[in-house]
């Protein structure tokens, strides 16, 4: 018995050793202004008000996309991930429709600073407010956009020769407010069944419909 435990170690750190050891150095994720942002018009005194309401995107959301990232490409490629993020004190406002606190490297300084890496990995994201279908609301009527989320992930050596190309398209997020998950990752409000009456996308509904086109991705 102690022999076999021995060997089952021995195996362990073998397998540890010999495992590939990989880096998001890149992470574009946008979300179009229309999915976001709810404008109401009200009459005031024979007056038009545009009130503007925007949802807001905090740097949970960001941190949650990475480590799910991390465990699930992870574990497709065989790899470890870790992600290039940038300092807190280094990061810029982010382009209009684009998150925050994500990874945003050139690929030579994604080499220079991990050189003992094997795979460099830059994935594109963006959800558009056309092109999909309806999202039932929690009063039983169907949203006004139609959300569609377009996933590409390209992973490098550090040759900068492409290993791998993986690309889908979501259209159908009809149930995204009713949709049960298996797995929830660590992620409390992941498997939440909330079903809501804004046409707005919140934090919980970016992060699921990113969940599960990266499910679809890596089905591939």
């Amino acid at each position: 018995m102690k022999q076999l435990m021995i060997t089952a170690l021995f195996s362990f750190f073998l397998l540890s050793a010999n495992a590939q050891t990989g880096v998001v150095y890149t992470f574009t994720f946008r979300i179009d202004d229309e999915l976001t942002t709810q404008l109401k018009v009200q009459s005031k005194e024979h007056k038009i008000l545009n009130i503007s309401t925007v949802e807001d995107m905090p740097k949970e959301l960001s941190d949650t996309i990475l480590l799910i990232t991390e465990q699930m490409l992870g574990a497709s490629l065989g790899s470890e991930l870790i992600s290039m993020v940038p300092e807190e004190k280094m990061v810029m406002a982010a382009l209009p429709e684009h998150l925050m606190y994500l990874p945003a490297n050139r690929f030579k300084k994604a080499v220079e600073t991990y050189d003992s890496l094997d795979l460099f990995v830059n994935i594109d994201c963006h959800i558009a407010a056309s092109g999909g279908v309806k999202v039932t609301l929690g009063n039983n009527s169907r949203s006004k956009v139609k959300p569609k989320l377009r996933l590409i992930i390209k992973t490098f050596d550090k040759s900068k020769t492409l290993l791998e190309k993986k690309e889908v398209t979501l259209k159908d997020f009809e149930k995204l407010r009713s949709r049960t998950f298996e797995k929830t990752y660590g992620i409390s409000s992941l498997n939440t069944n909330e079903v809501t009456e804004s046409e707005t996308l919140n934090a919980n509904d970016v992060l699921r419909m990113y969940v599960m086109g990266l499910e679809e991705l890596l089905l591939q």
